[in-house]
């Protein structure tokens, strides 16, 4: 089996960098259409072992769960990136709903999400121990401020792009914010399974990103008042960089 994440640095730029739209605009959706779906893995699917855990061992214990693979039966993929990639009307942006980021057990919850440009970004410790939030949109430092116990920071989401969000404090620790510029976008849940819905009638490029196994778009149309569905595999052997 050909190493995984050949070429992710690749896909994972071209994901960070795909093509800018005009700036969205909000209107009323009426009778919108949805997009439904799985998303799961093909072949031989490695299993990542537990990440040793180098502090806090009392509340943490010594290792944590490998959440960059996750996989159900039947393939089914955890926390893929499901996205429109050029949406340029649609329902509102939901500013008055925070995304929660939560550090506990020495991890972040959810170690996948997505929001849109906008919202806030609430980031909570839960742990009994201070922690740290760095947020990285390519080599862009986006923040990067201590979390103390028991403490709630918010931040704006200013910036649309792939962020990765570090510890330093703990630094086998680290989550992915996918941050669009409209609200067509989600995470796929332990089935693979996602939901799109209020889109517009048309036709739409739907855009997949994991973790390791990279990303692939497919064209969908969406009609008026039905569901769309969309099955989508990615090969658990990343292809070589070109």
């Amino acid at each position: 089996m050909q190493r995984l994440g050949c070429g992710l640095l690749v896909m994972t730029c071209l994901f960070l960098v795909s093509p800018a739209v005009a700036e969205y605009q909000e209107v009323v959706v009426d009778n919108g259409g949805s997009i439904t779906g799985h998303v799961r893995v093909s072949g031989e699917v490695p299993t990542l072992p537990p990440q040793p855990v180098f502090k806090e061992h009392d509340v943490c214990g010594t290792t944590i769960r490998d959440e960059r693979l996750v996989v159900g039966s039947g393939g089914a993929l955890r926390d893929v990136v499901v996205r429109l990639t050029d949406v340029k009307a649609g329902k509102a942006v939901p500013r008055d709903r925070p995304l929660l980021l939560d550090n506990v057990k020495c991890a972040f919850a959810p170690h996948v999400a997505t929001a849109t440009v906008g919202q806030m970004l609430d980031i909570r410790n839960r742990d009994p121990f201070l922690h740290d939030a760095h947020a990285l949109l390519g080599a862009q430092t986006l923040f990067n401020v201590a979390v103390p116990k028991g403490k709630t920071l918010r931040k704006p989401l200013a910036y649309a792009g792939l962020i990765r969000i570090n510890c330093n404090v703990h630094t086998w620790m680290h989550a992915y914010l996918f941050v669009a510029e409209h609200p067509y976008h989600t995470v796929t849940g332990e089935d693979g399974g996602f939901v799109i819905d209020g889109v517009p009638p048309g036709t739409y490029t739907l855009s997949v990103w994991h973790e390791l196994l990279g990303s692939v778009e497919r064209q969908v149309e969406v009609q008026s008042g039905k569901a769309t569905t969309a099955e989508i595999s990615l090969s658990a052997a990343a292809p070589e960089a070109p």
